[in-house]
This record gives structure tokens, sequence and C-alpha cells, in this order.
């Protein structure tokens, strides 16, 4: 079971199985005390891909094409986003969703996306490391690279003591 899972998948099973045996989403949805539109969604995944479908699905990678694809199919279509999602085998609409926005906005450029969290320091400079004697150039531009780096961090260090001092001088 994935981790953040609510529900396991033989309670999926077993709510989708009451459904196909004649009980109601209202009556289902009340009995187990589960939203409706989770219902539906177990039922339409169950009904597209079996049992299989009802599994955890993490980390799909998805082209920019197959994005394309899907978006074209709910713009052109005039497929819902649940449709979209039971006949491309998407297991969330809110990806379905953002895709759909990252499209209108900035057309197929805009599933292109770095995932992540972004570097801080984008172009770090770097040390330069040779084997053998560097040439006085090199040796300038390494000492240059250090004295910026401590004066960065020396900067840093005036600027954290500054600030403590003034939520302490706020407390008084």
């Amino acid at each position: 079971m994935g981790k953040n899972r609510k529900h396991s998948v033989a309670f999926r099973l077993k709510v989708v199985k009451a459904y196909l045996a004649g009980d109601g989403i209202n009556e289902l949805s009340r009995r187990f005390k589960i939203a409706k539109s989770s219902v539906q969604k177990w039922i339409g995944h169950y009904k597209q891909g079996g049992g299989s479908s009802l599994l955890p699905q993490y980390g799909h990678n998805y082209t920019k094409e197959f994005k394309q694809q899907v978006v074209h199919a709910y713009q052109n279509q005039g497929l819902s986003l649940n449709e979209c999602c039971f006949k491309f085998k998407i297991p969330s609409m809110s990806t379905l969703h953002v895709w759909i926005r990252q499209y209108e906005q900035f057309g197929i450029d805009g599933f292109i996306t770095a995932r992540g969290r972004p570097r801080s320091m984008k172009n770090k400079p770097k040390i330069i490391k040779t084997y053998g004697p560097l040439t006085r150039l090199e040796e300038l531009e390494n000492e240059n690279l250090r004295l910026r780096a401590e004066n960065d961090l020396l900067k840093k260090l005036d600027a954290l003591i500054r600030e403590k001092e003034a939520a302490q001088k706020k407390k008084r």
C-alpha cells in the first residue's frame, strides 16, 4: 500500500464488487463513509482496467507527446476529465487538470518542466584543479574564488547576527 493511501486495495475492490452486485453509489458512500467521487473513480478505473487498476500507481513519467494527446482528446473530443483519466489510465484528475493549464498557458513547451527543488547556486564557480604546478593566473583565480567565498560567508554571518539582535530588541 502507498504512503498516503487511505483505503486499501482490498477495501476498494470490496466497494466496487458491491456496486457491481447492484448497490448504488450514494448508498455505498454512506455505508462506507467515503466520498461519492472516490467510489465513482474506483468503479471507472475497475471497468477500464480490472482489479489491477485499483493498485497504487506512482512515478509515471509521461512524455510530452502523450500529454499533448490527452489534452487534445479532452479539448477536441468533448471528454470530461474523468473520462479522459479512465481512457488514458491516468490515476488522478488533478494531474490532467495541471496538464491542461500548462498547455493553455505555454503550449507544448509547458510540458517541459524541471522537477524538484531548484538549485540555490546556478552557476557555481569551480576552483581549478589541475595536476602539476599551477600558473600564476590559475593561482590568482583560485585565491580570488576563496576570498569571495569567505567574504560572502562573513556577510551572511553579519546579517544573521544583526537579525538576531533586532529580534532581541523587539522582545524588550
